[in-house]
């Protein structure tokens, strides 16, 4: 038999550490590794260089080679596919990283114009009983729509379902047993003409297997067609195992990390160094606040209001002077204060996203608001969360909270009719659906992902490069304690 184990989106979570709690954590990638079995396919599906303050620390300080590159390598990683993360910070820094990454960089819809990143489109790896494995890599065509231009200079990303295809073809003449798909992407497609979440296309192509990722999910192994299919969550929580039979079997199951397991010799000889360096920066305090941002569940702040999401809304306002502010908070409920850590900051806003400012009309606001008053639903007489933000997995942060008008939701009514008040600056934007104003959000929302594909039709006034990361840090170190917001004029209607 042979034996693959896959992880995805790790996002440099290293070590059995969430940086909220000071408890270990089942998770991080160093303690997953002590389940992998000796002689498997070590594979991952990207999105390592952002999304951790361990990773984040890294690209401040310019700390180089990064250290999960070491840990990949320790483990005897066989096939990395970049994640839409990636590219976050350009060419040279993915570069840097595939130059101190071992294994085998795999993305069919990449196309490397400048040739020194090493990427191939599929690879041919034989286990030790002689079982043939027959890998395709490709990264979710969205890449086209989150990343700035700048970013992509020098790589274009082609159709990954395309690019799958072809690959799969041409590998074909190297008589594998199996075939597996790695794809750093989902399931759920977007409407629109690129669309983020291809799975189910991918899964027709006639793969054996298709190991997915990108949306933090856990989907236990199923079948789609004649493709085994699944994915194993973020943050090195979870890993999958394959066991490919010479029969032909192919079995699968989810491990849970278990942080209690002892590390393996090679991990355990990983310096602690920079890890302690990164806790360490994280514990000091930057500043106070007057009080308690409050995200206290995801419920209750949908309802009444949060004053950590009025806070991040008043943030981009005074950044960016546009007229009204979006924000979502994010899945696990944080709050912040009364004295404020940078540990708390990048908690409470764990991704360095970056703003855009566009112009859009009241009508356009509308439709986008609608999508977030669908977060209601109303059961036995009660609000409750709608399952259209929970399944088939949890998406918090496609809620999102205004600031720079008055509004209210009447979630007794129909989709789509939901916002029944919605003021900004005097105007009723219901009755004068053209009025323009300006809008601030991040990158991410502005490309109409969750849901809102309304902003793709907004006029983009200006791109921000500071990230809001550091707009918060630069807030609260500014030695002045941070007042509580004043409450958003919000009502829900039941």
């Amino acid at each position: 038999m042979a034996e693959i184990w896959f992880t995805s989106d790790t996002h440099s979570y290293l070590y059995p550490t969430d940086y909220i709690s000071e408890e270990k954590k089942d998770m991080g990638y160093i303690a997953l590794s002590s389940s992998f079995t000796p002689g498997s396919i070590v594979v991952d599906g990207g999105d390592v260089l952002q999304g951790s303050p361990l990773i984040r620390y890294e690209m401040k300080n310019g700390i180089r080679p990064f250290l999960a590159a070491e840990v990949f390598n320790r483990t005897g990683l066989d096939i990395y596919v970049p994640g839409n993360h990636d590219f976050n910070f350009g060419y040279e820094t993915l570069r840097s990283f595939f130059s101190s990454l071992n294994a085998e960089k795999l993305a069919a819809n990449v196309i490397d114009e400048r040739g020194e990143l090493g990427i191939r489109r599929y690879t041919l790896i034989e286990a030790e009983d002689g079982i043939r494995v027959l890998f395709v890599g490709v990264v979710t065509d969205y890449v086209n729509v989150w990343e700035d231009e700048k970013n992509l200079e020098g790589l274009k990303i082609t159709d990954c379902v395309e690019a799958a295809e072809t690959a799969l073809h041409d590998g074909l003449v190297l008589h594998p047993d199996y075939t597996v798909c790695i794809y750093h992407g989902g399931f759920g497609d977007e409407e629109g003409k690129i669309k983020e979440n291809r799975g189910s296309e991918l899964a027709s192509l006639g793969f054996d297997i298709l190991l997915t990722g990108h949306q933090h999910a856990i989907i236990e192994p199923k079948h789609i067609g004649r493709t085994l299919t699944l994915q194993a969550g973020a943050k090195a929580m979870m890993g999958a195992h394959v066991i490919l039979g010479k029969d032909g079997s192919i079995d699968a199951c989810l491990v849970k990390t278990d942080s209690s397991l002892p590390l393996k010799k090679e991990m355990a000889e990983i310096p602690a160094k920079e890890e302690e360096d990164v806790l360490e920066s994280l514990s000091v305090p930057v500043g106070r606040v007057d009080g308690c941002l409050v995200d206290l569940s995801k419920l209750e702040s949908a309802i009444h209001g949060s004053s950590l999401a009025d806070f991040f809304n008043d943030v981009q306002l005074e950044f960016t002077g546009a007229d009204v502010s979006a924000v979502s908070l994010f899945n696990d409920p944080v709050s912040l204060g009364p004295v404020v850590t940078l540990g708390d900051i990048l908690s409470s806003y764990p991704f360095a996203n970056t703003l855009l400012k566009i112009r859009l009309t009241g009508r356009m606001l509308r439709q986008a608001m609608e999508r977030s008053a669908g977060y209601f639903d109303i059961e036995s007489g009660r609000v409750r969360i709608s399952d259209r933000f929970t399944i088939p997995k949890e998406e918090h942060y496609n809620y999102d909270f205004y600031r720079g008008v008055s509004y209210s939701y009447d979630i007794s009514k129909p989709l789509g009719e939901r916002v029944v008040r919605l003021v900004w600056n005097g105007i009723d934007l219901l009755s004068a659906p053209d009025t323009e104003l300006t809008m601030v959000l991040n990158s991410y929302r502005a490309t109409g992902t969750g849901g809102y594909g309304i902003y793709r039709a907004a006029e983009v006034i200006e791109r921000y490069s500071q990230d809001v990361q550091d707009l918060l840090i630069e807030r609260f170190s500014s030695g002045q304690d941070i007042a509580i917001p004043e409450k958003t004029d919000f009502l829900l209607i039941r």
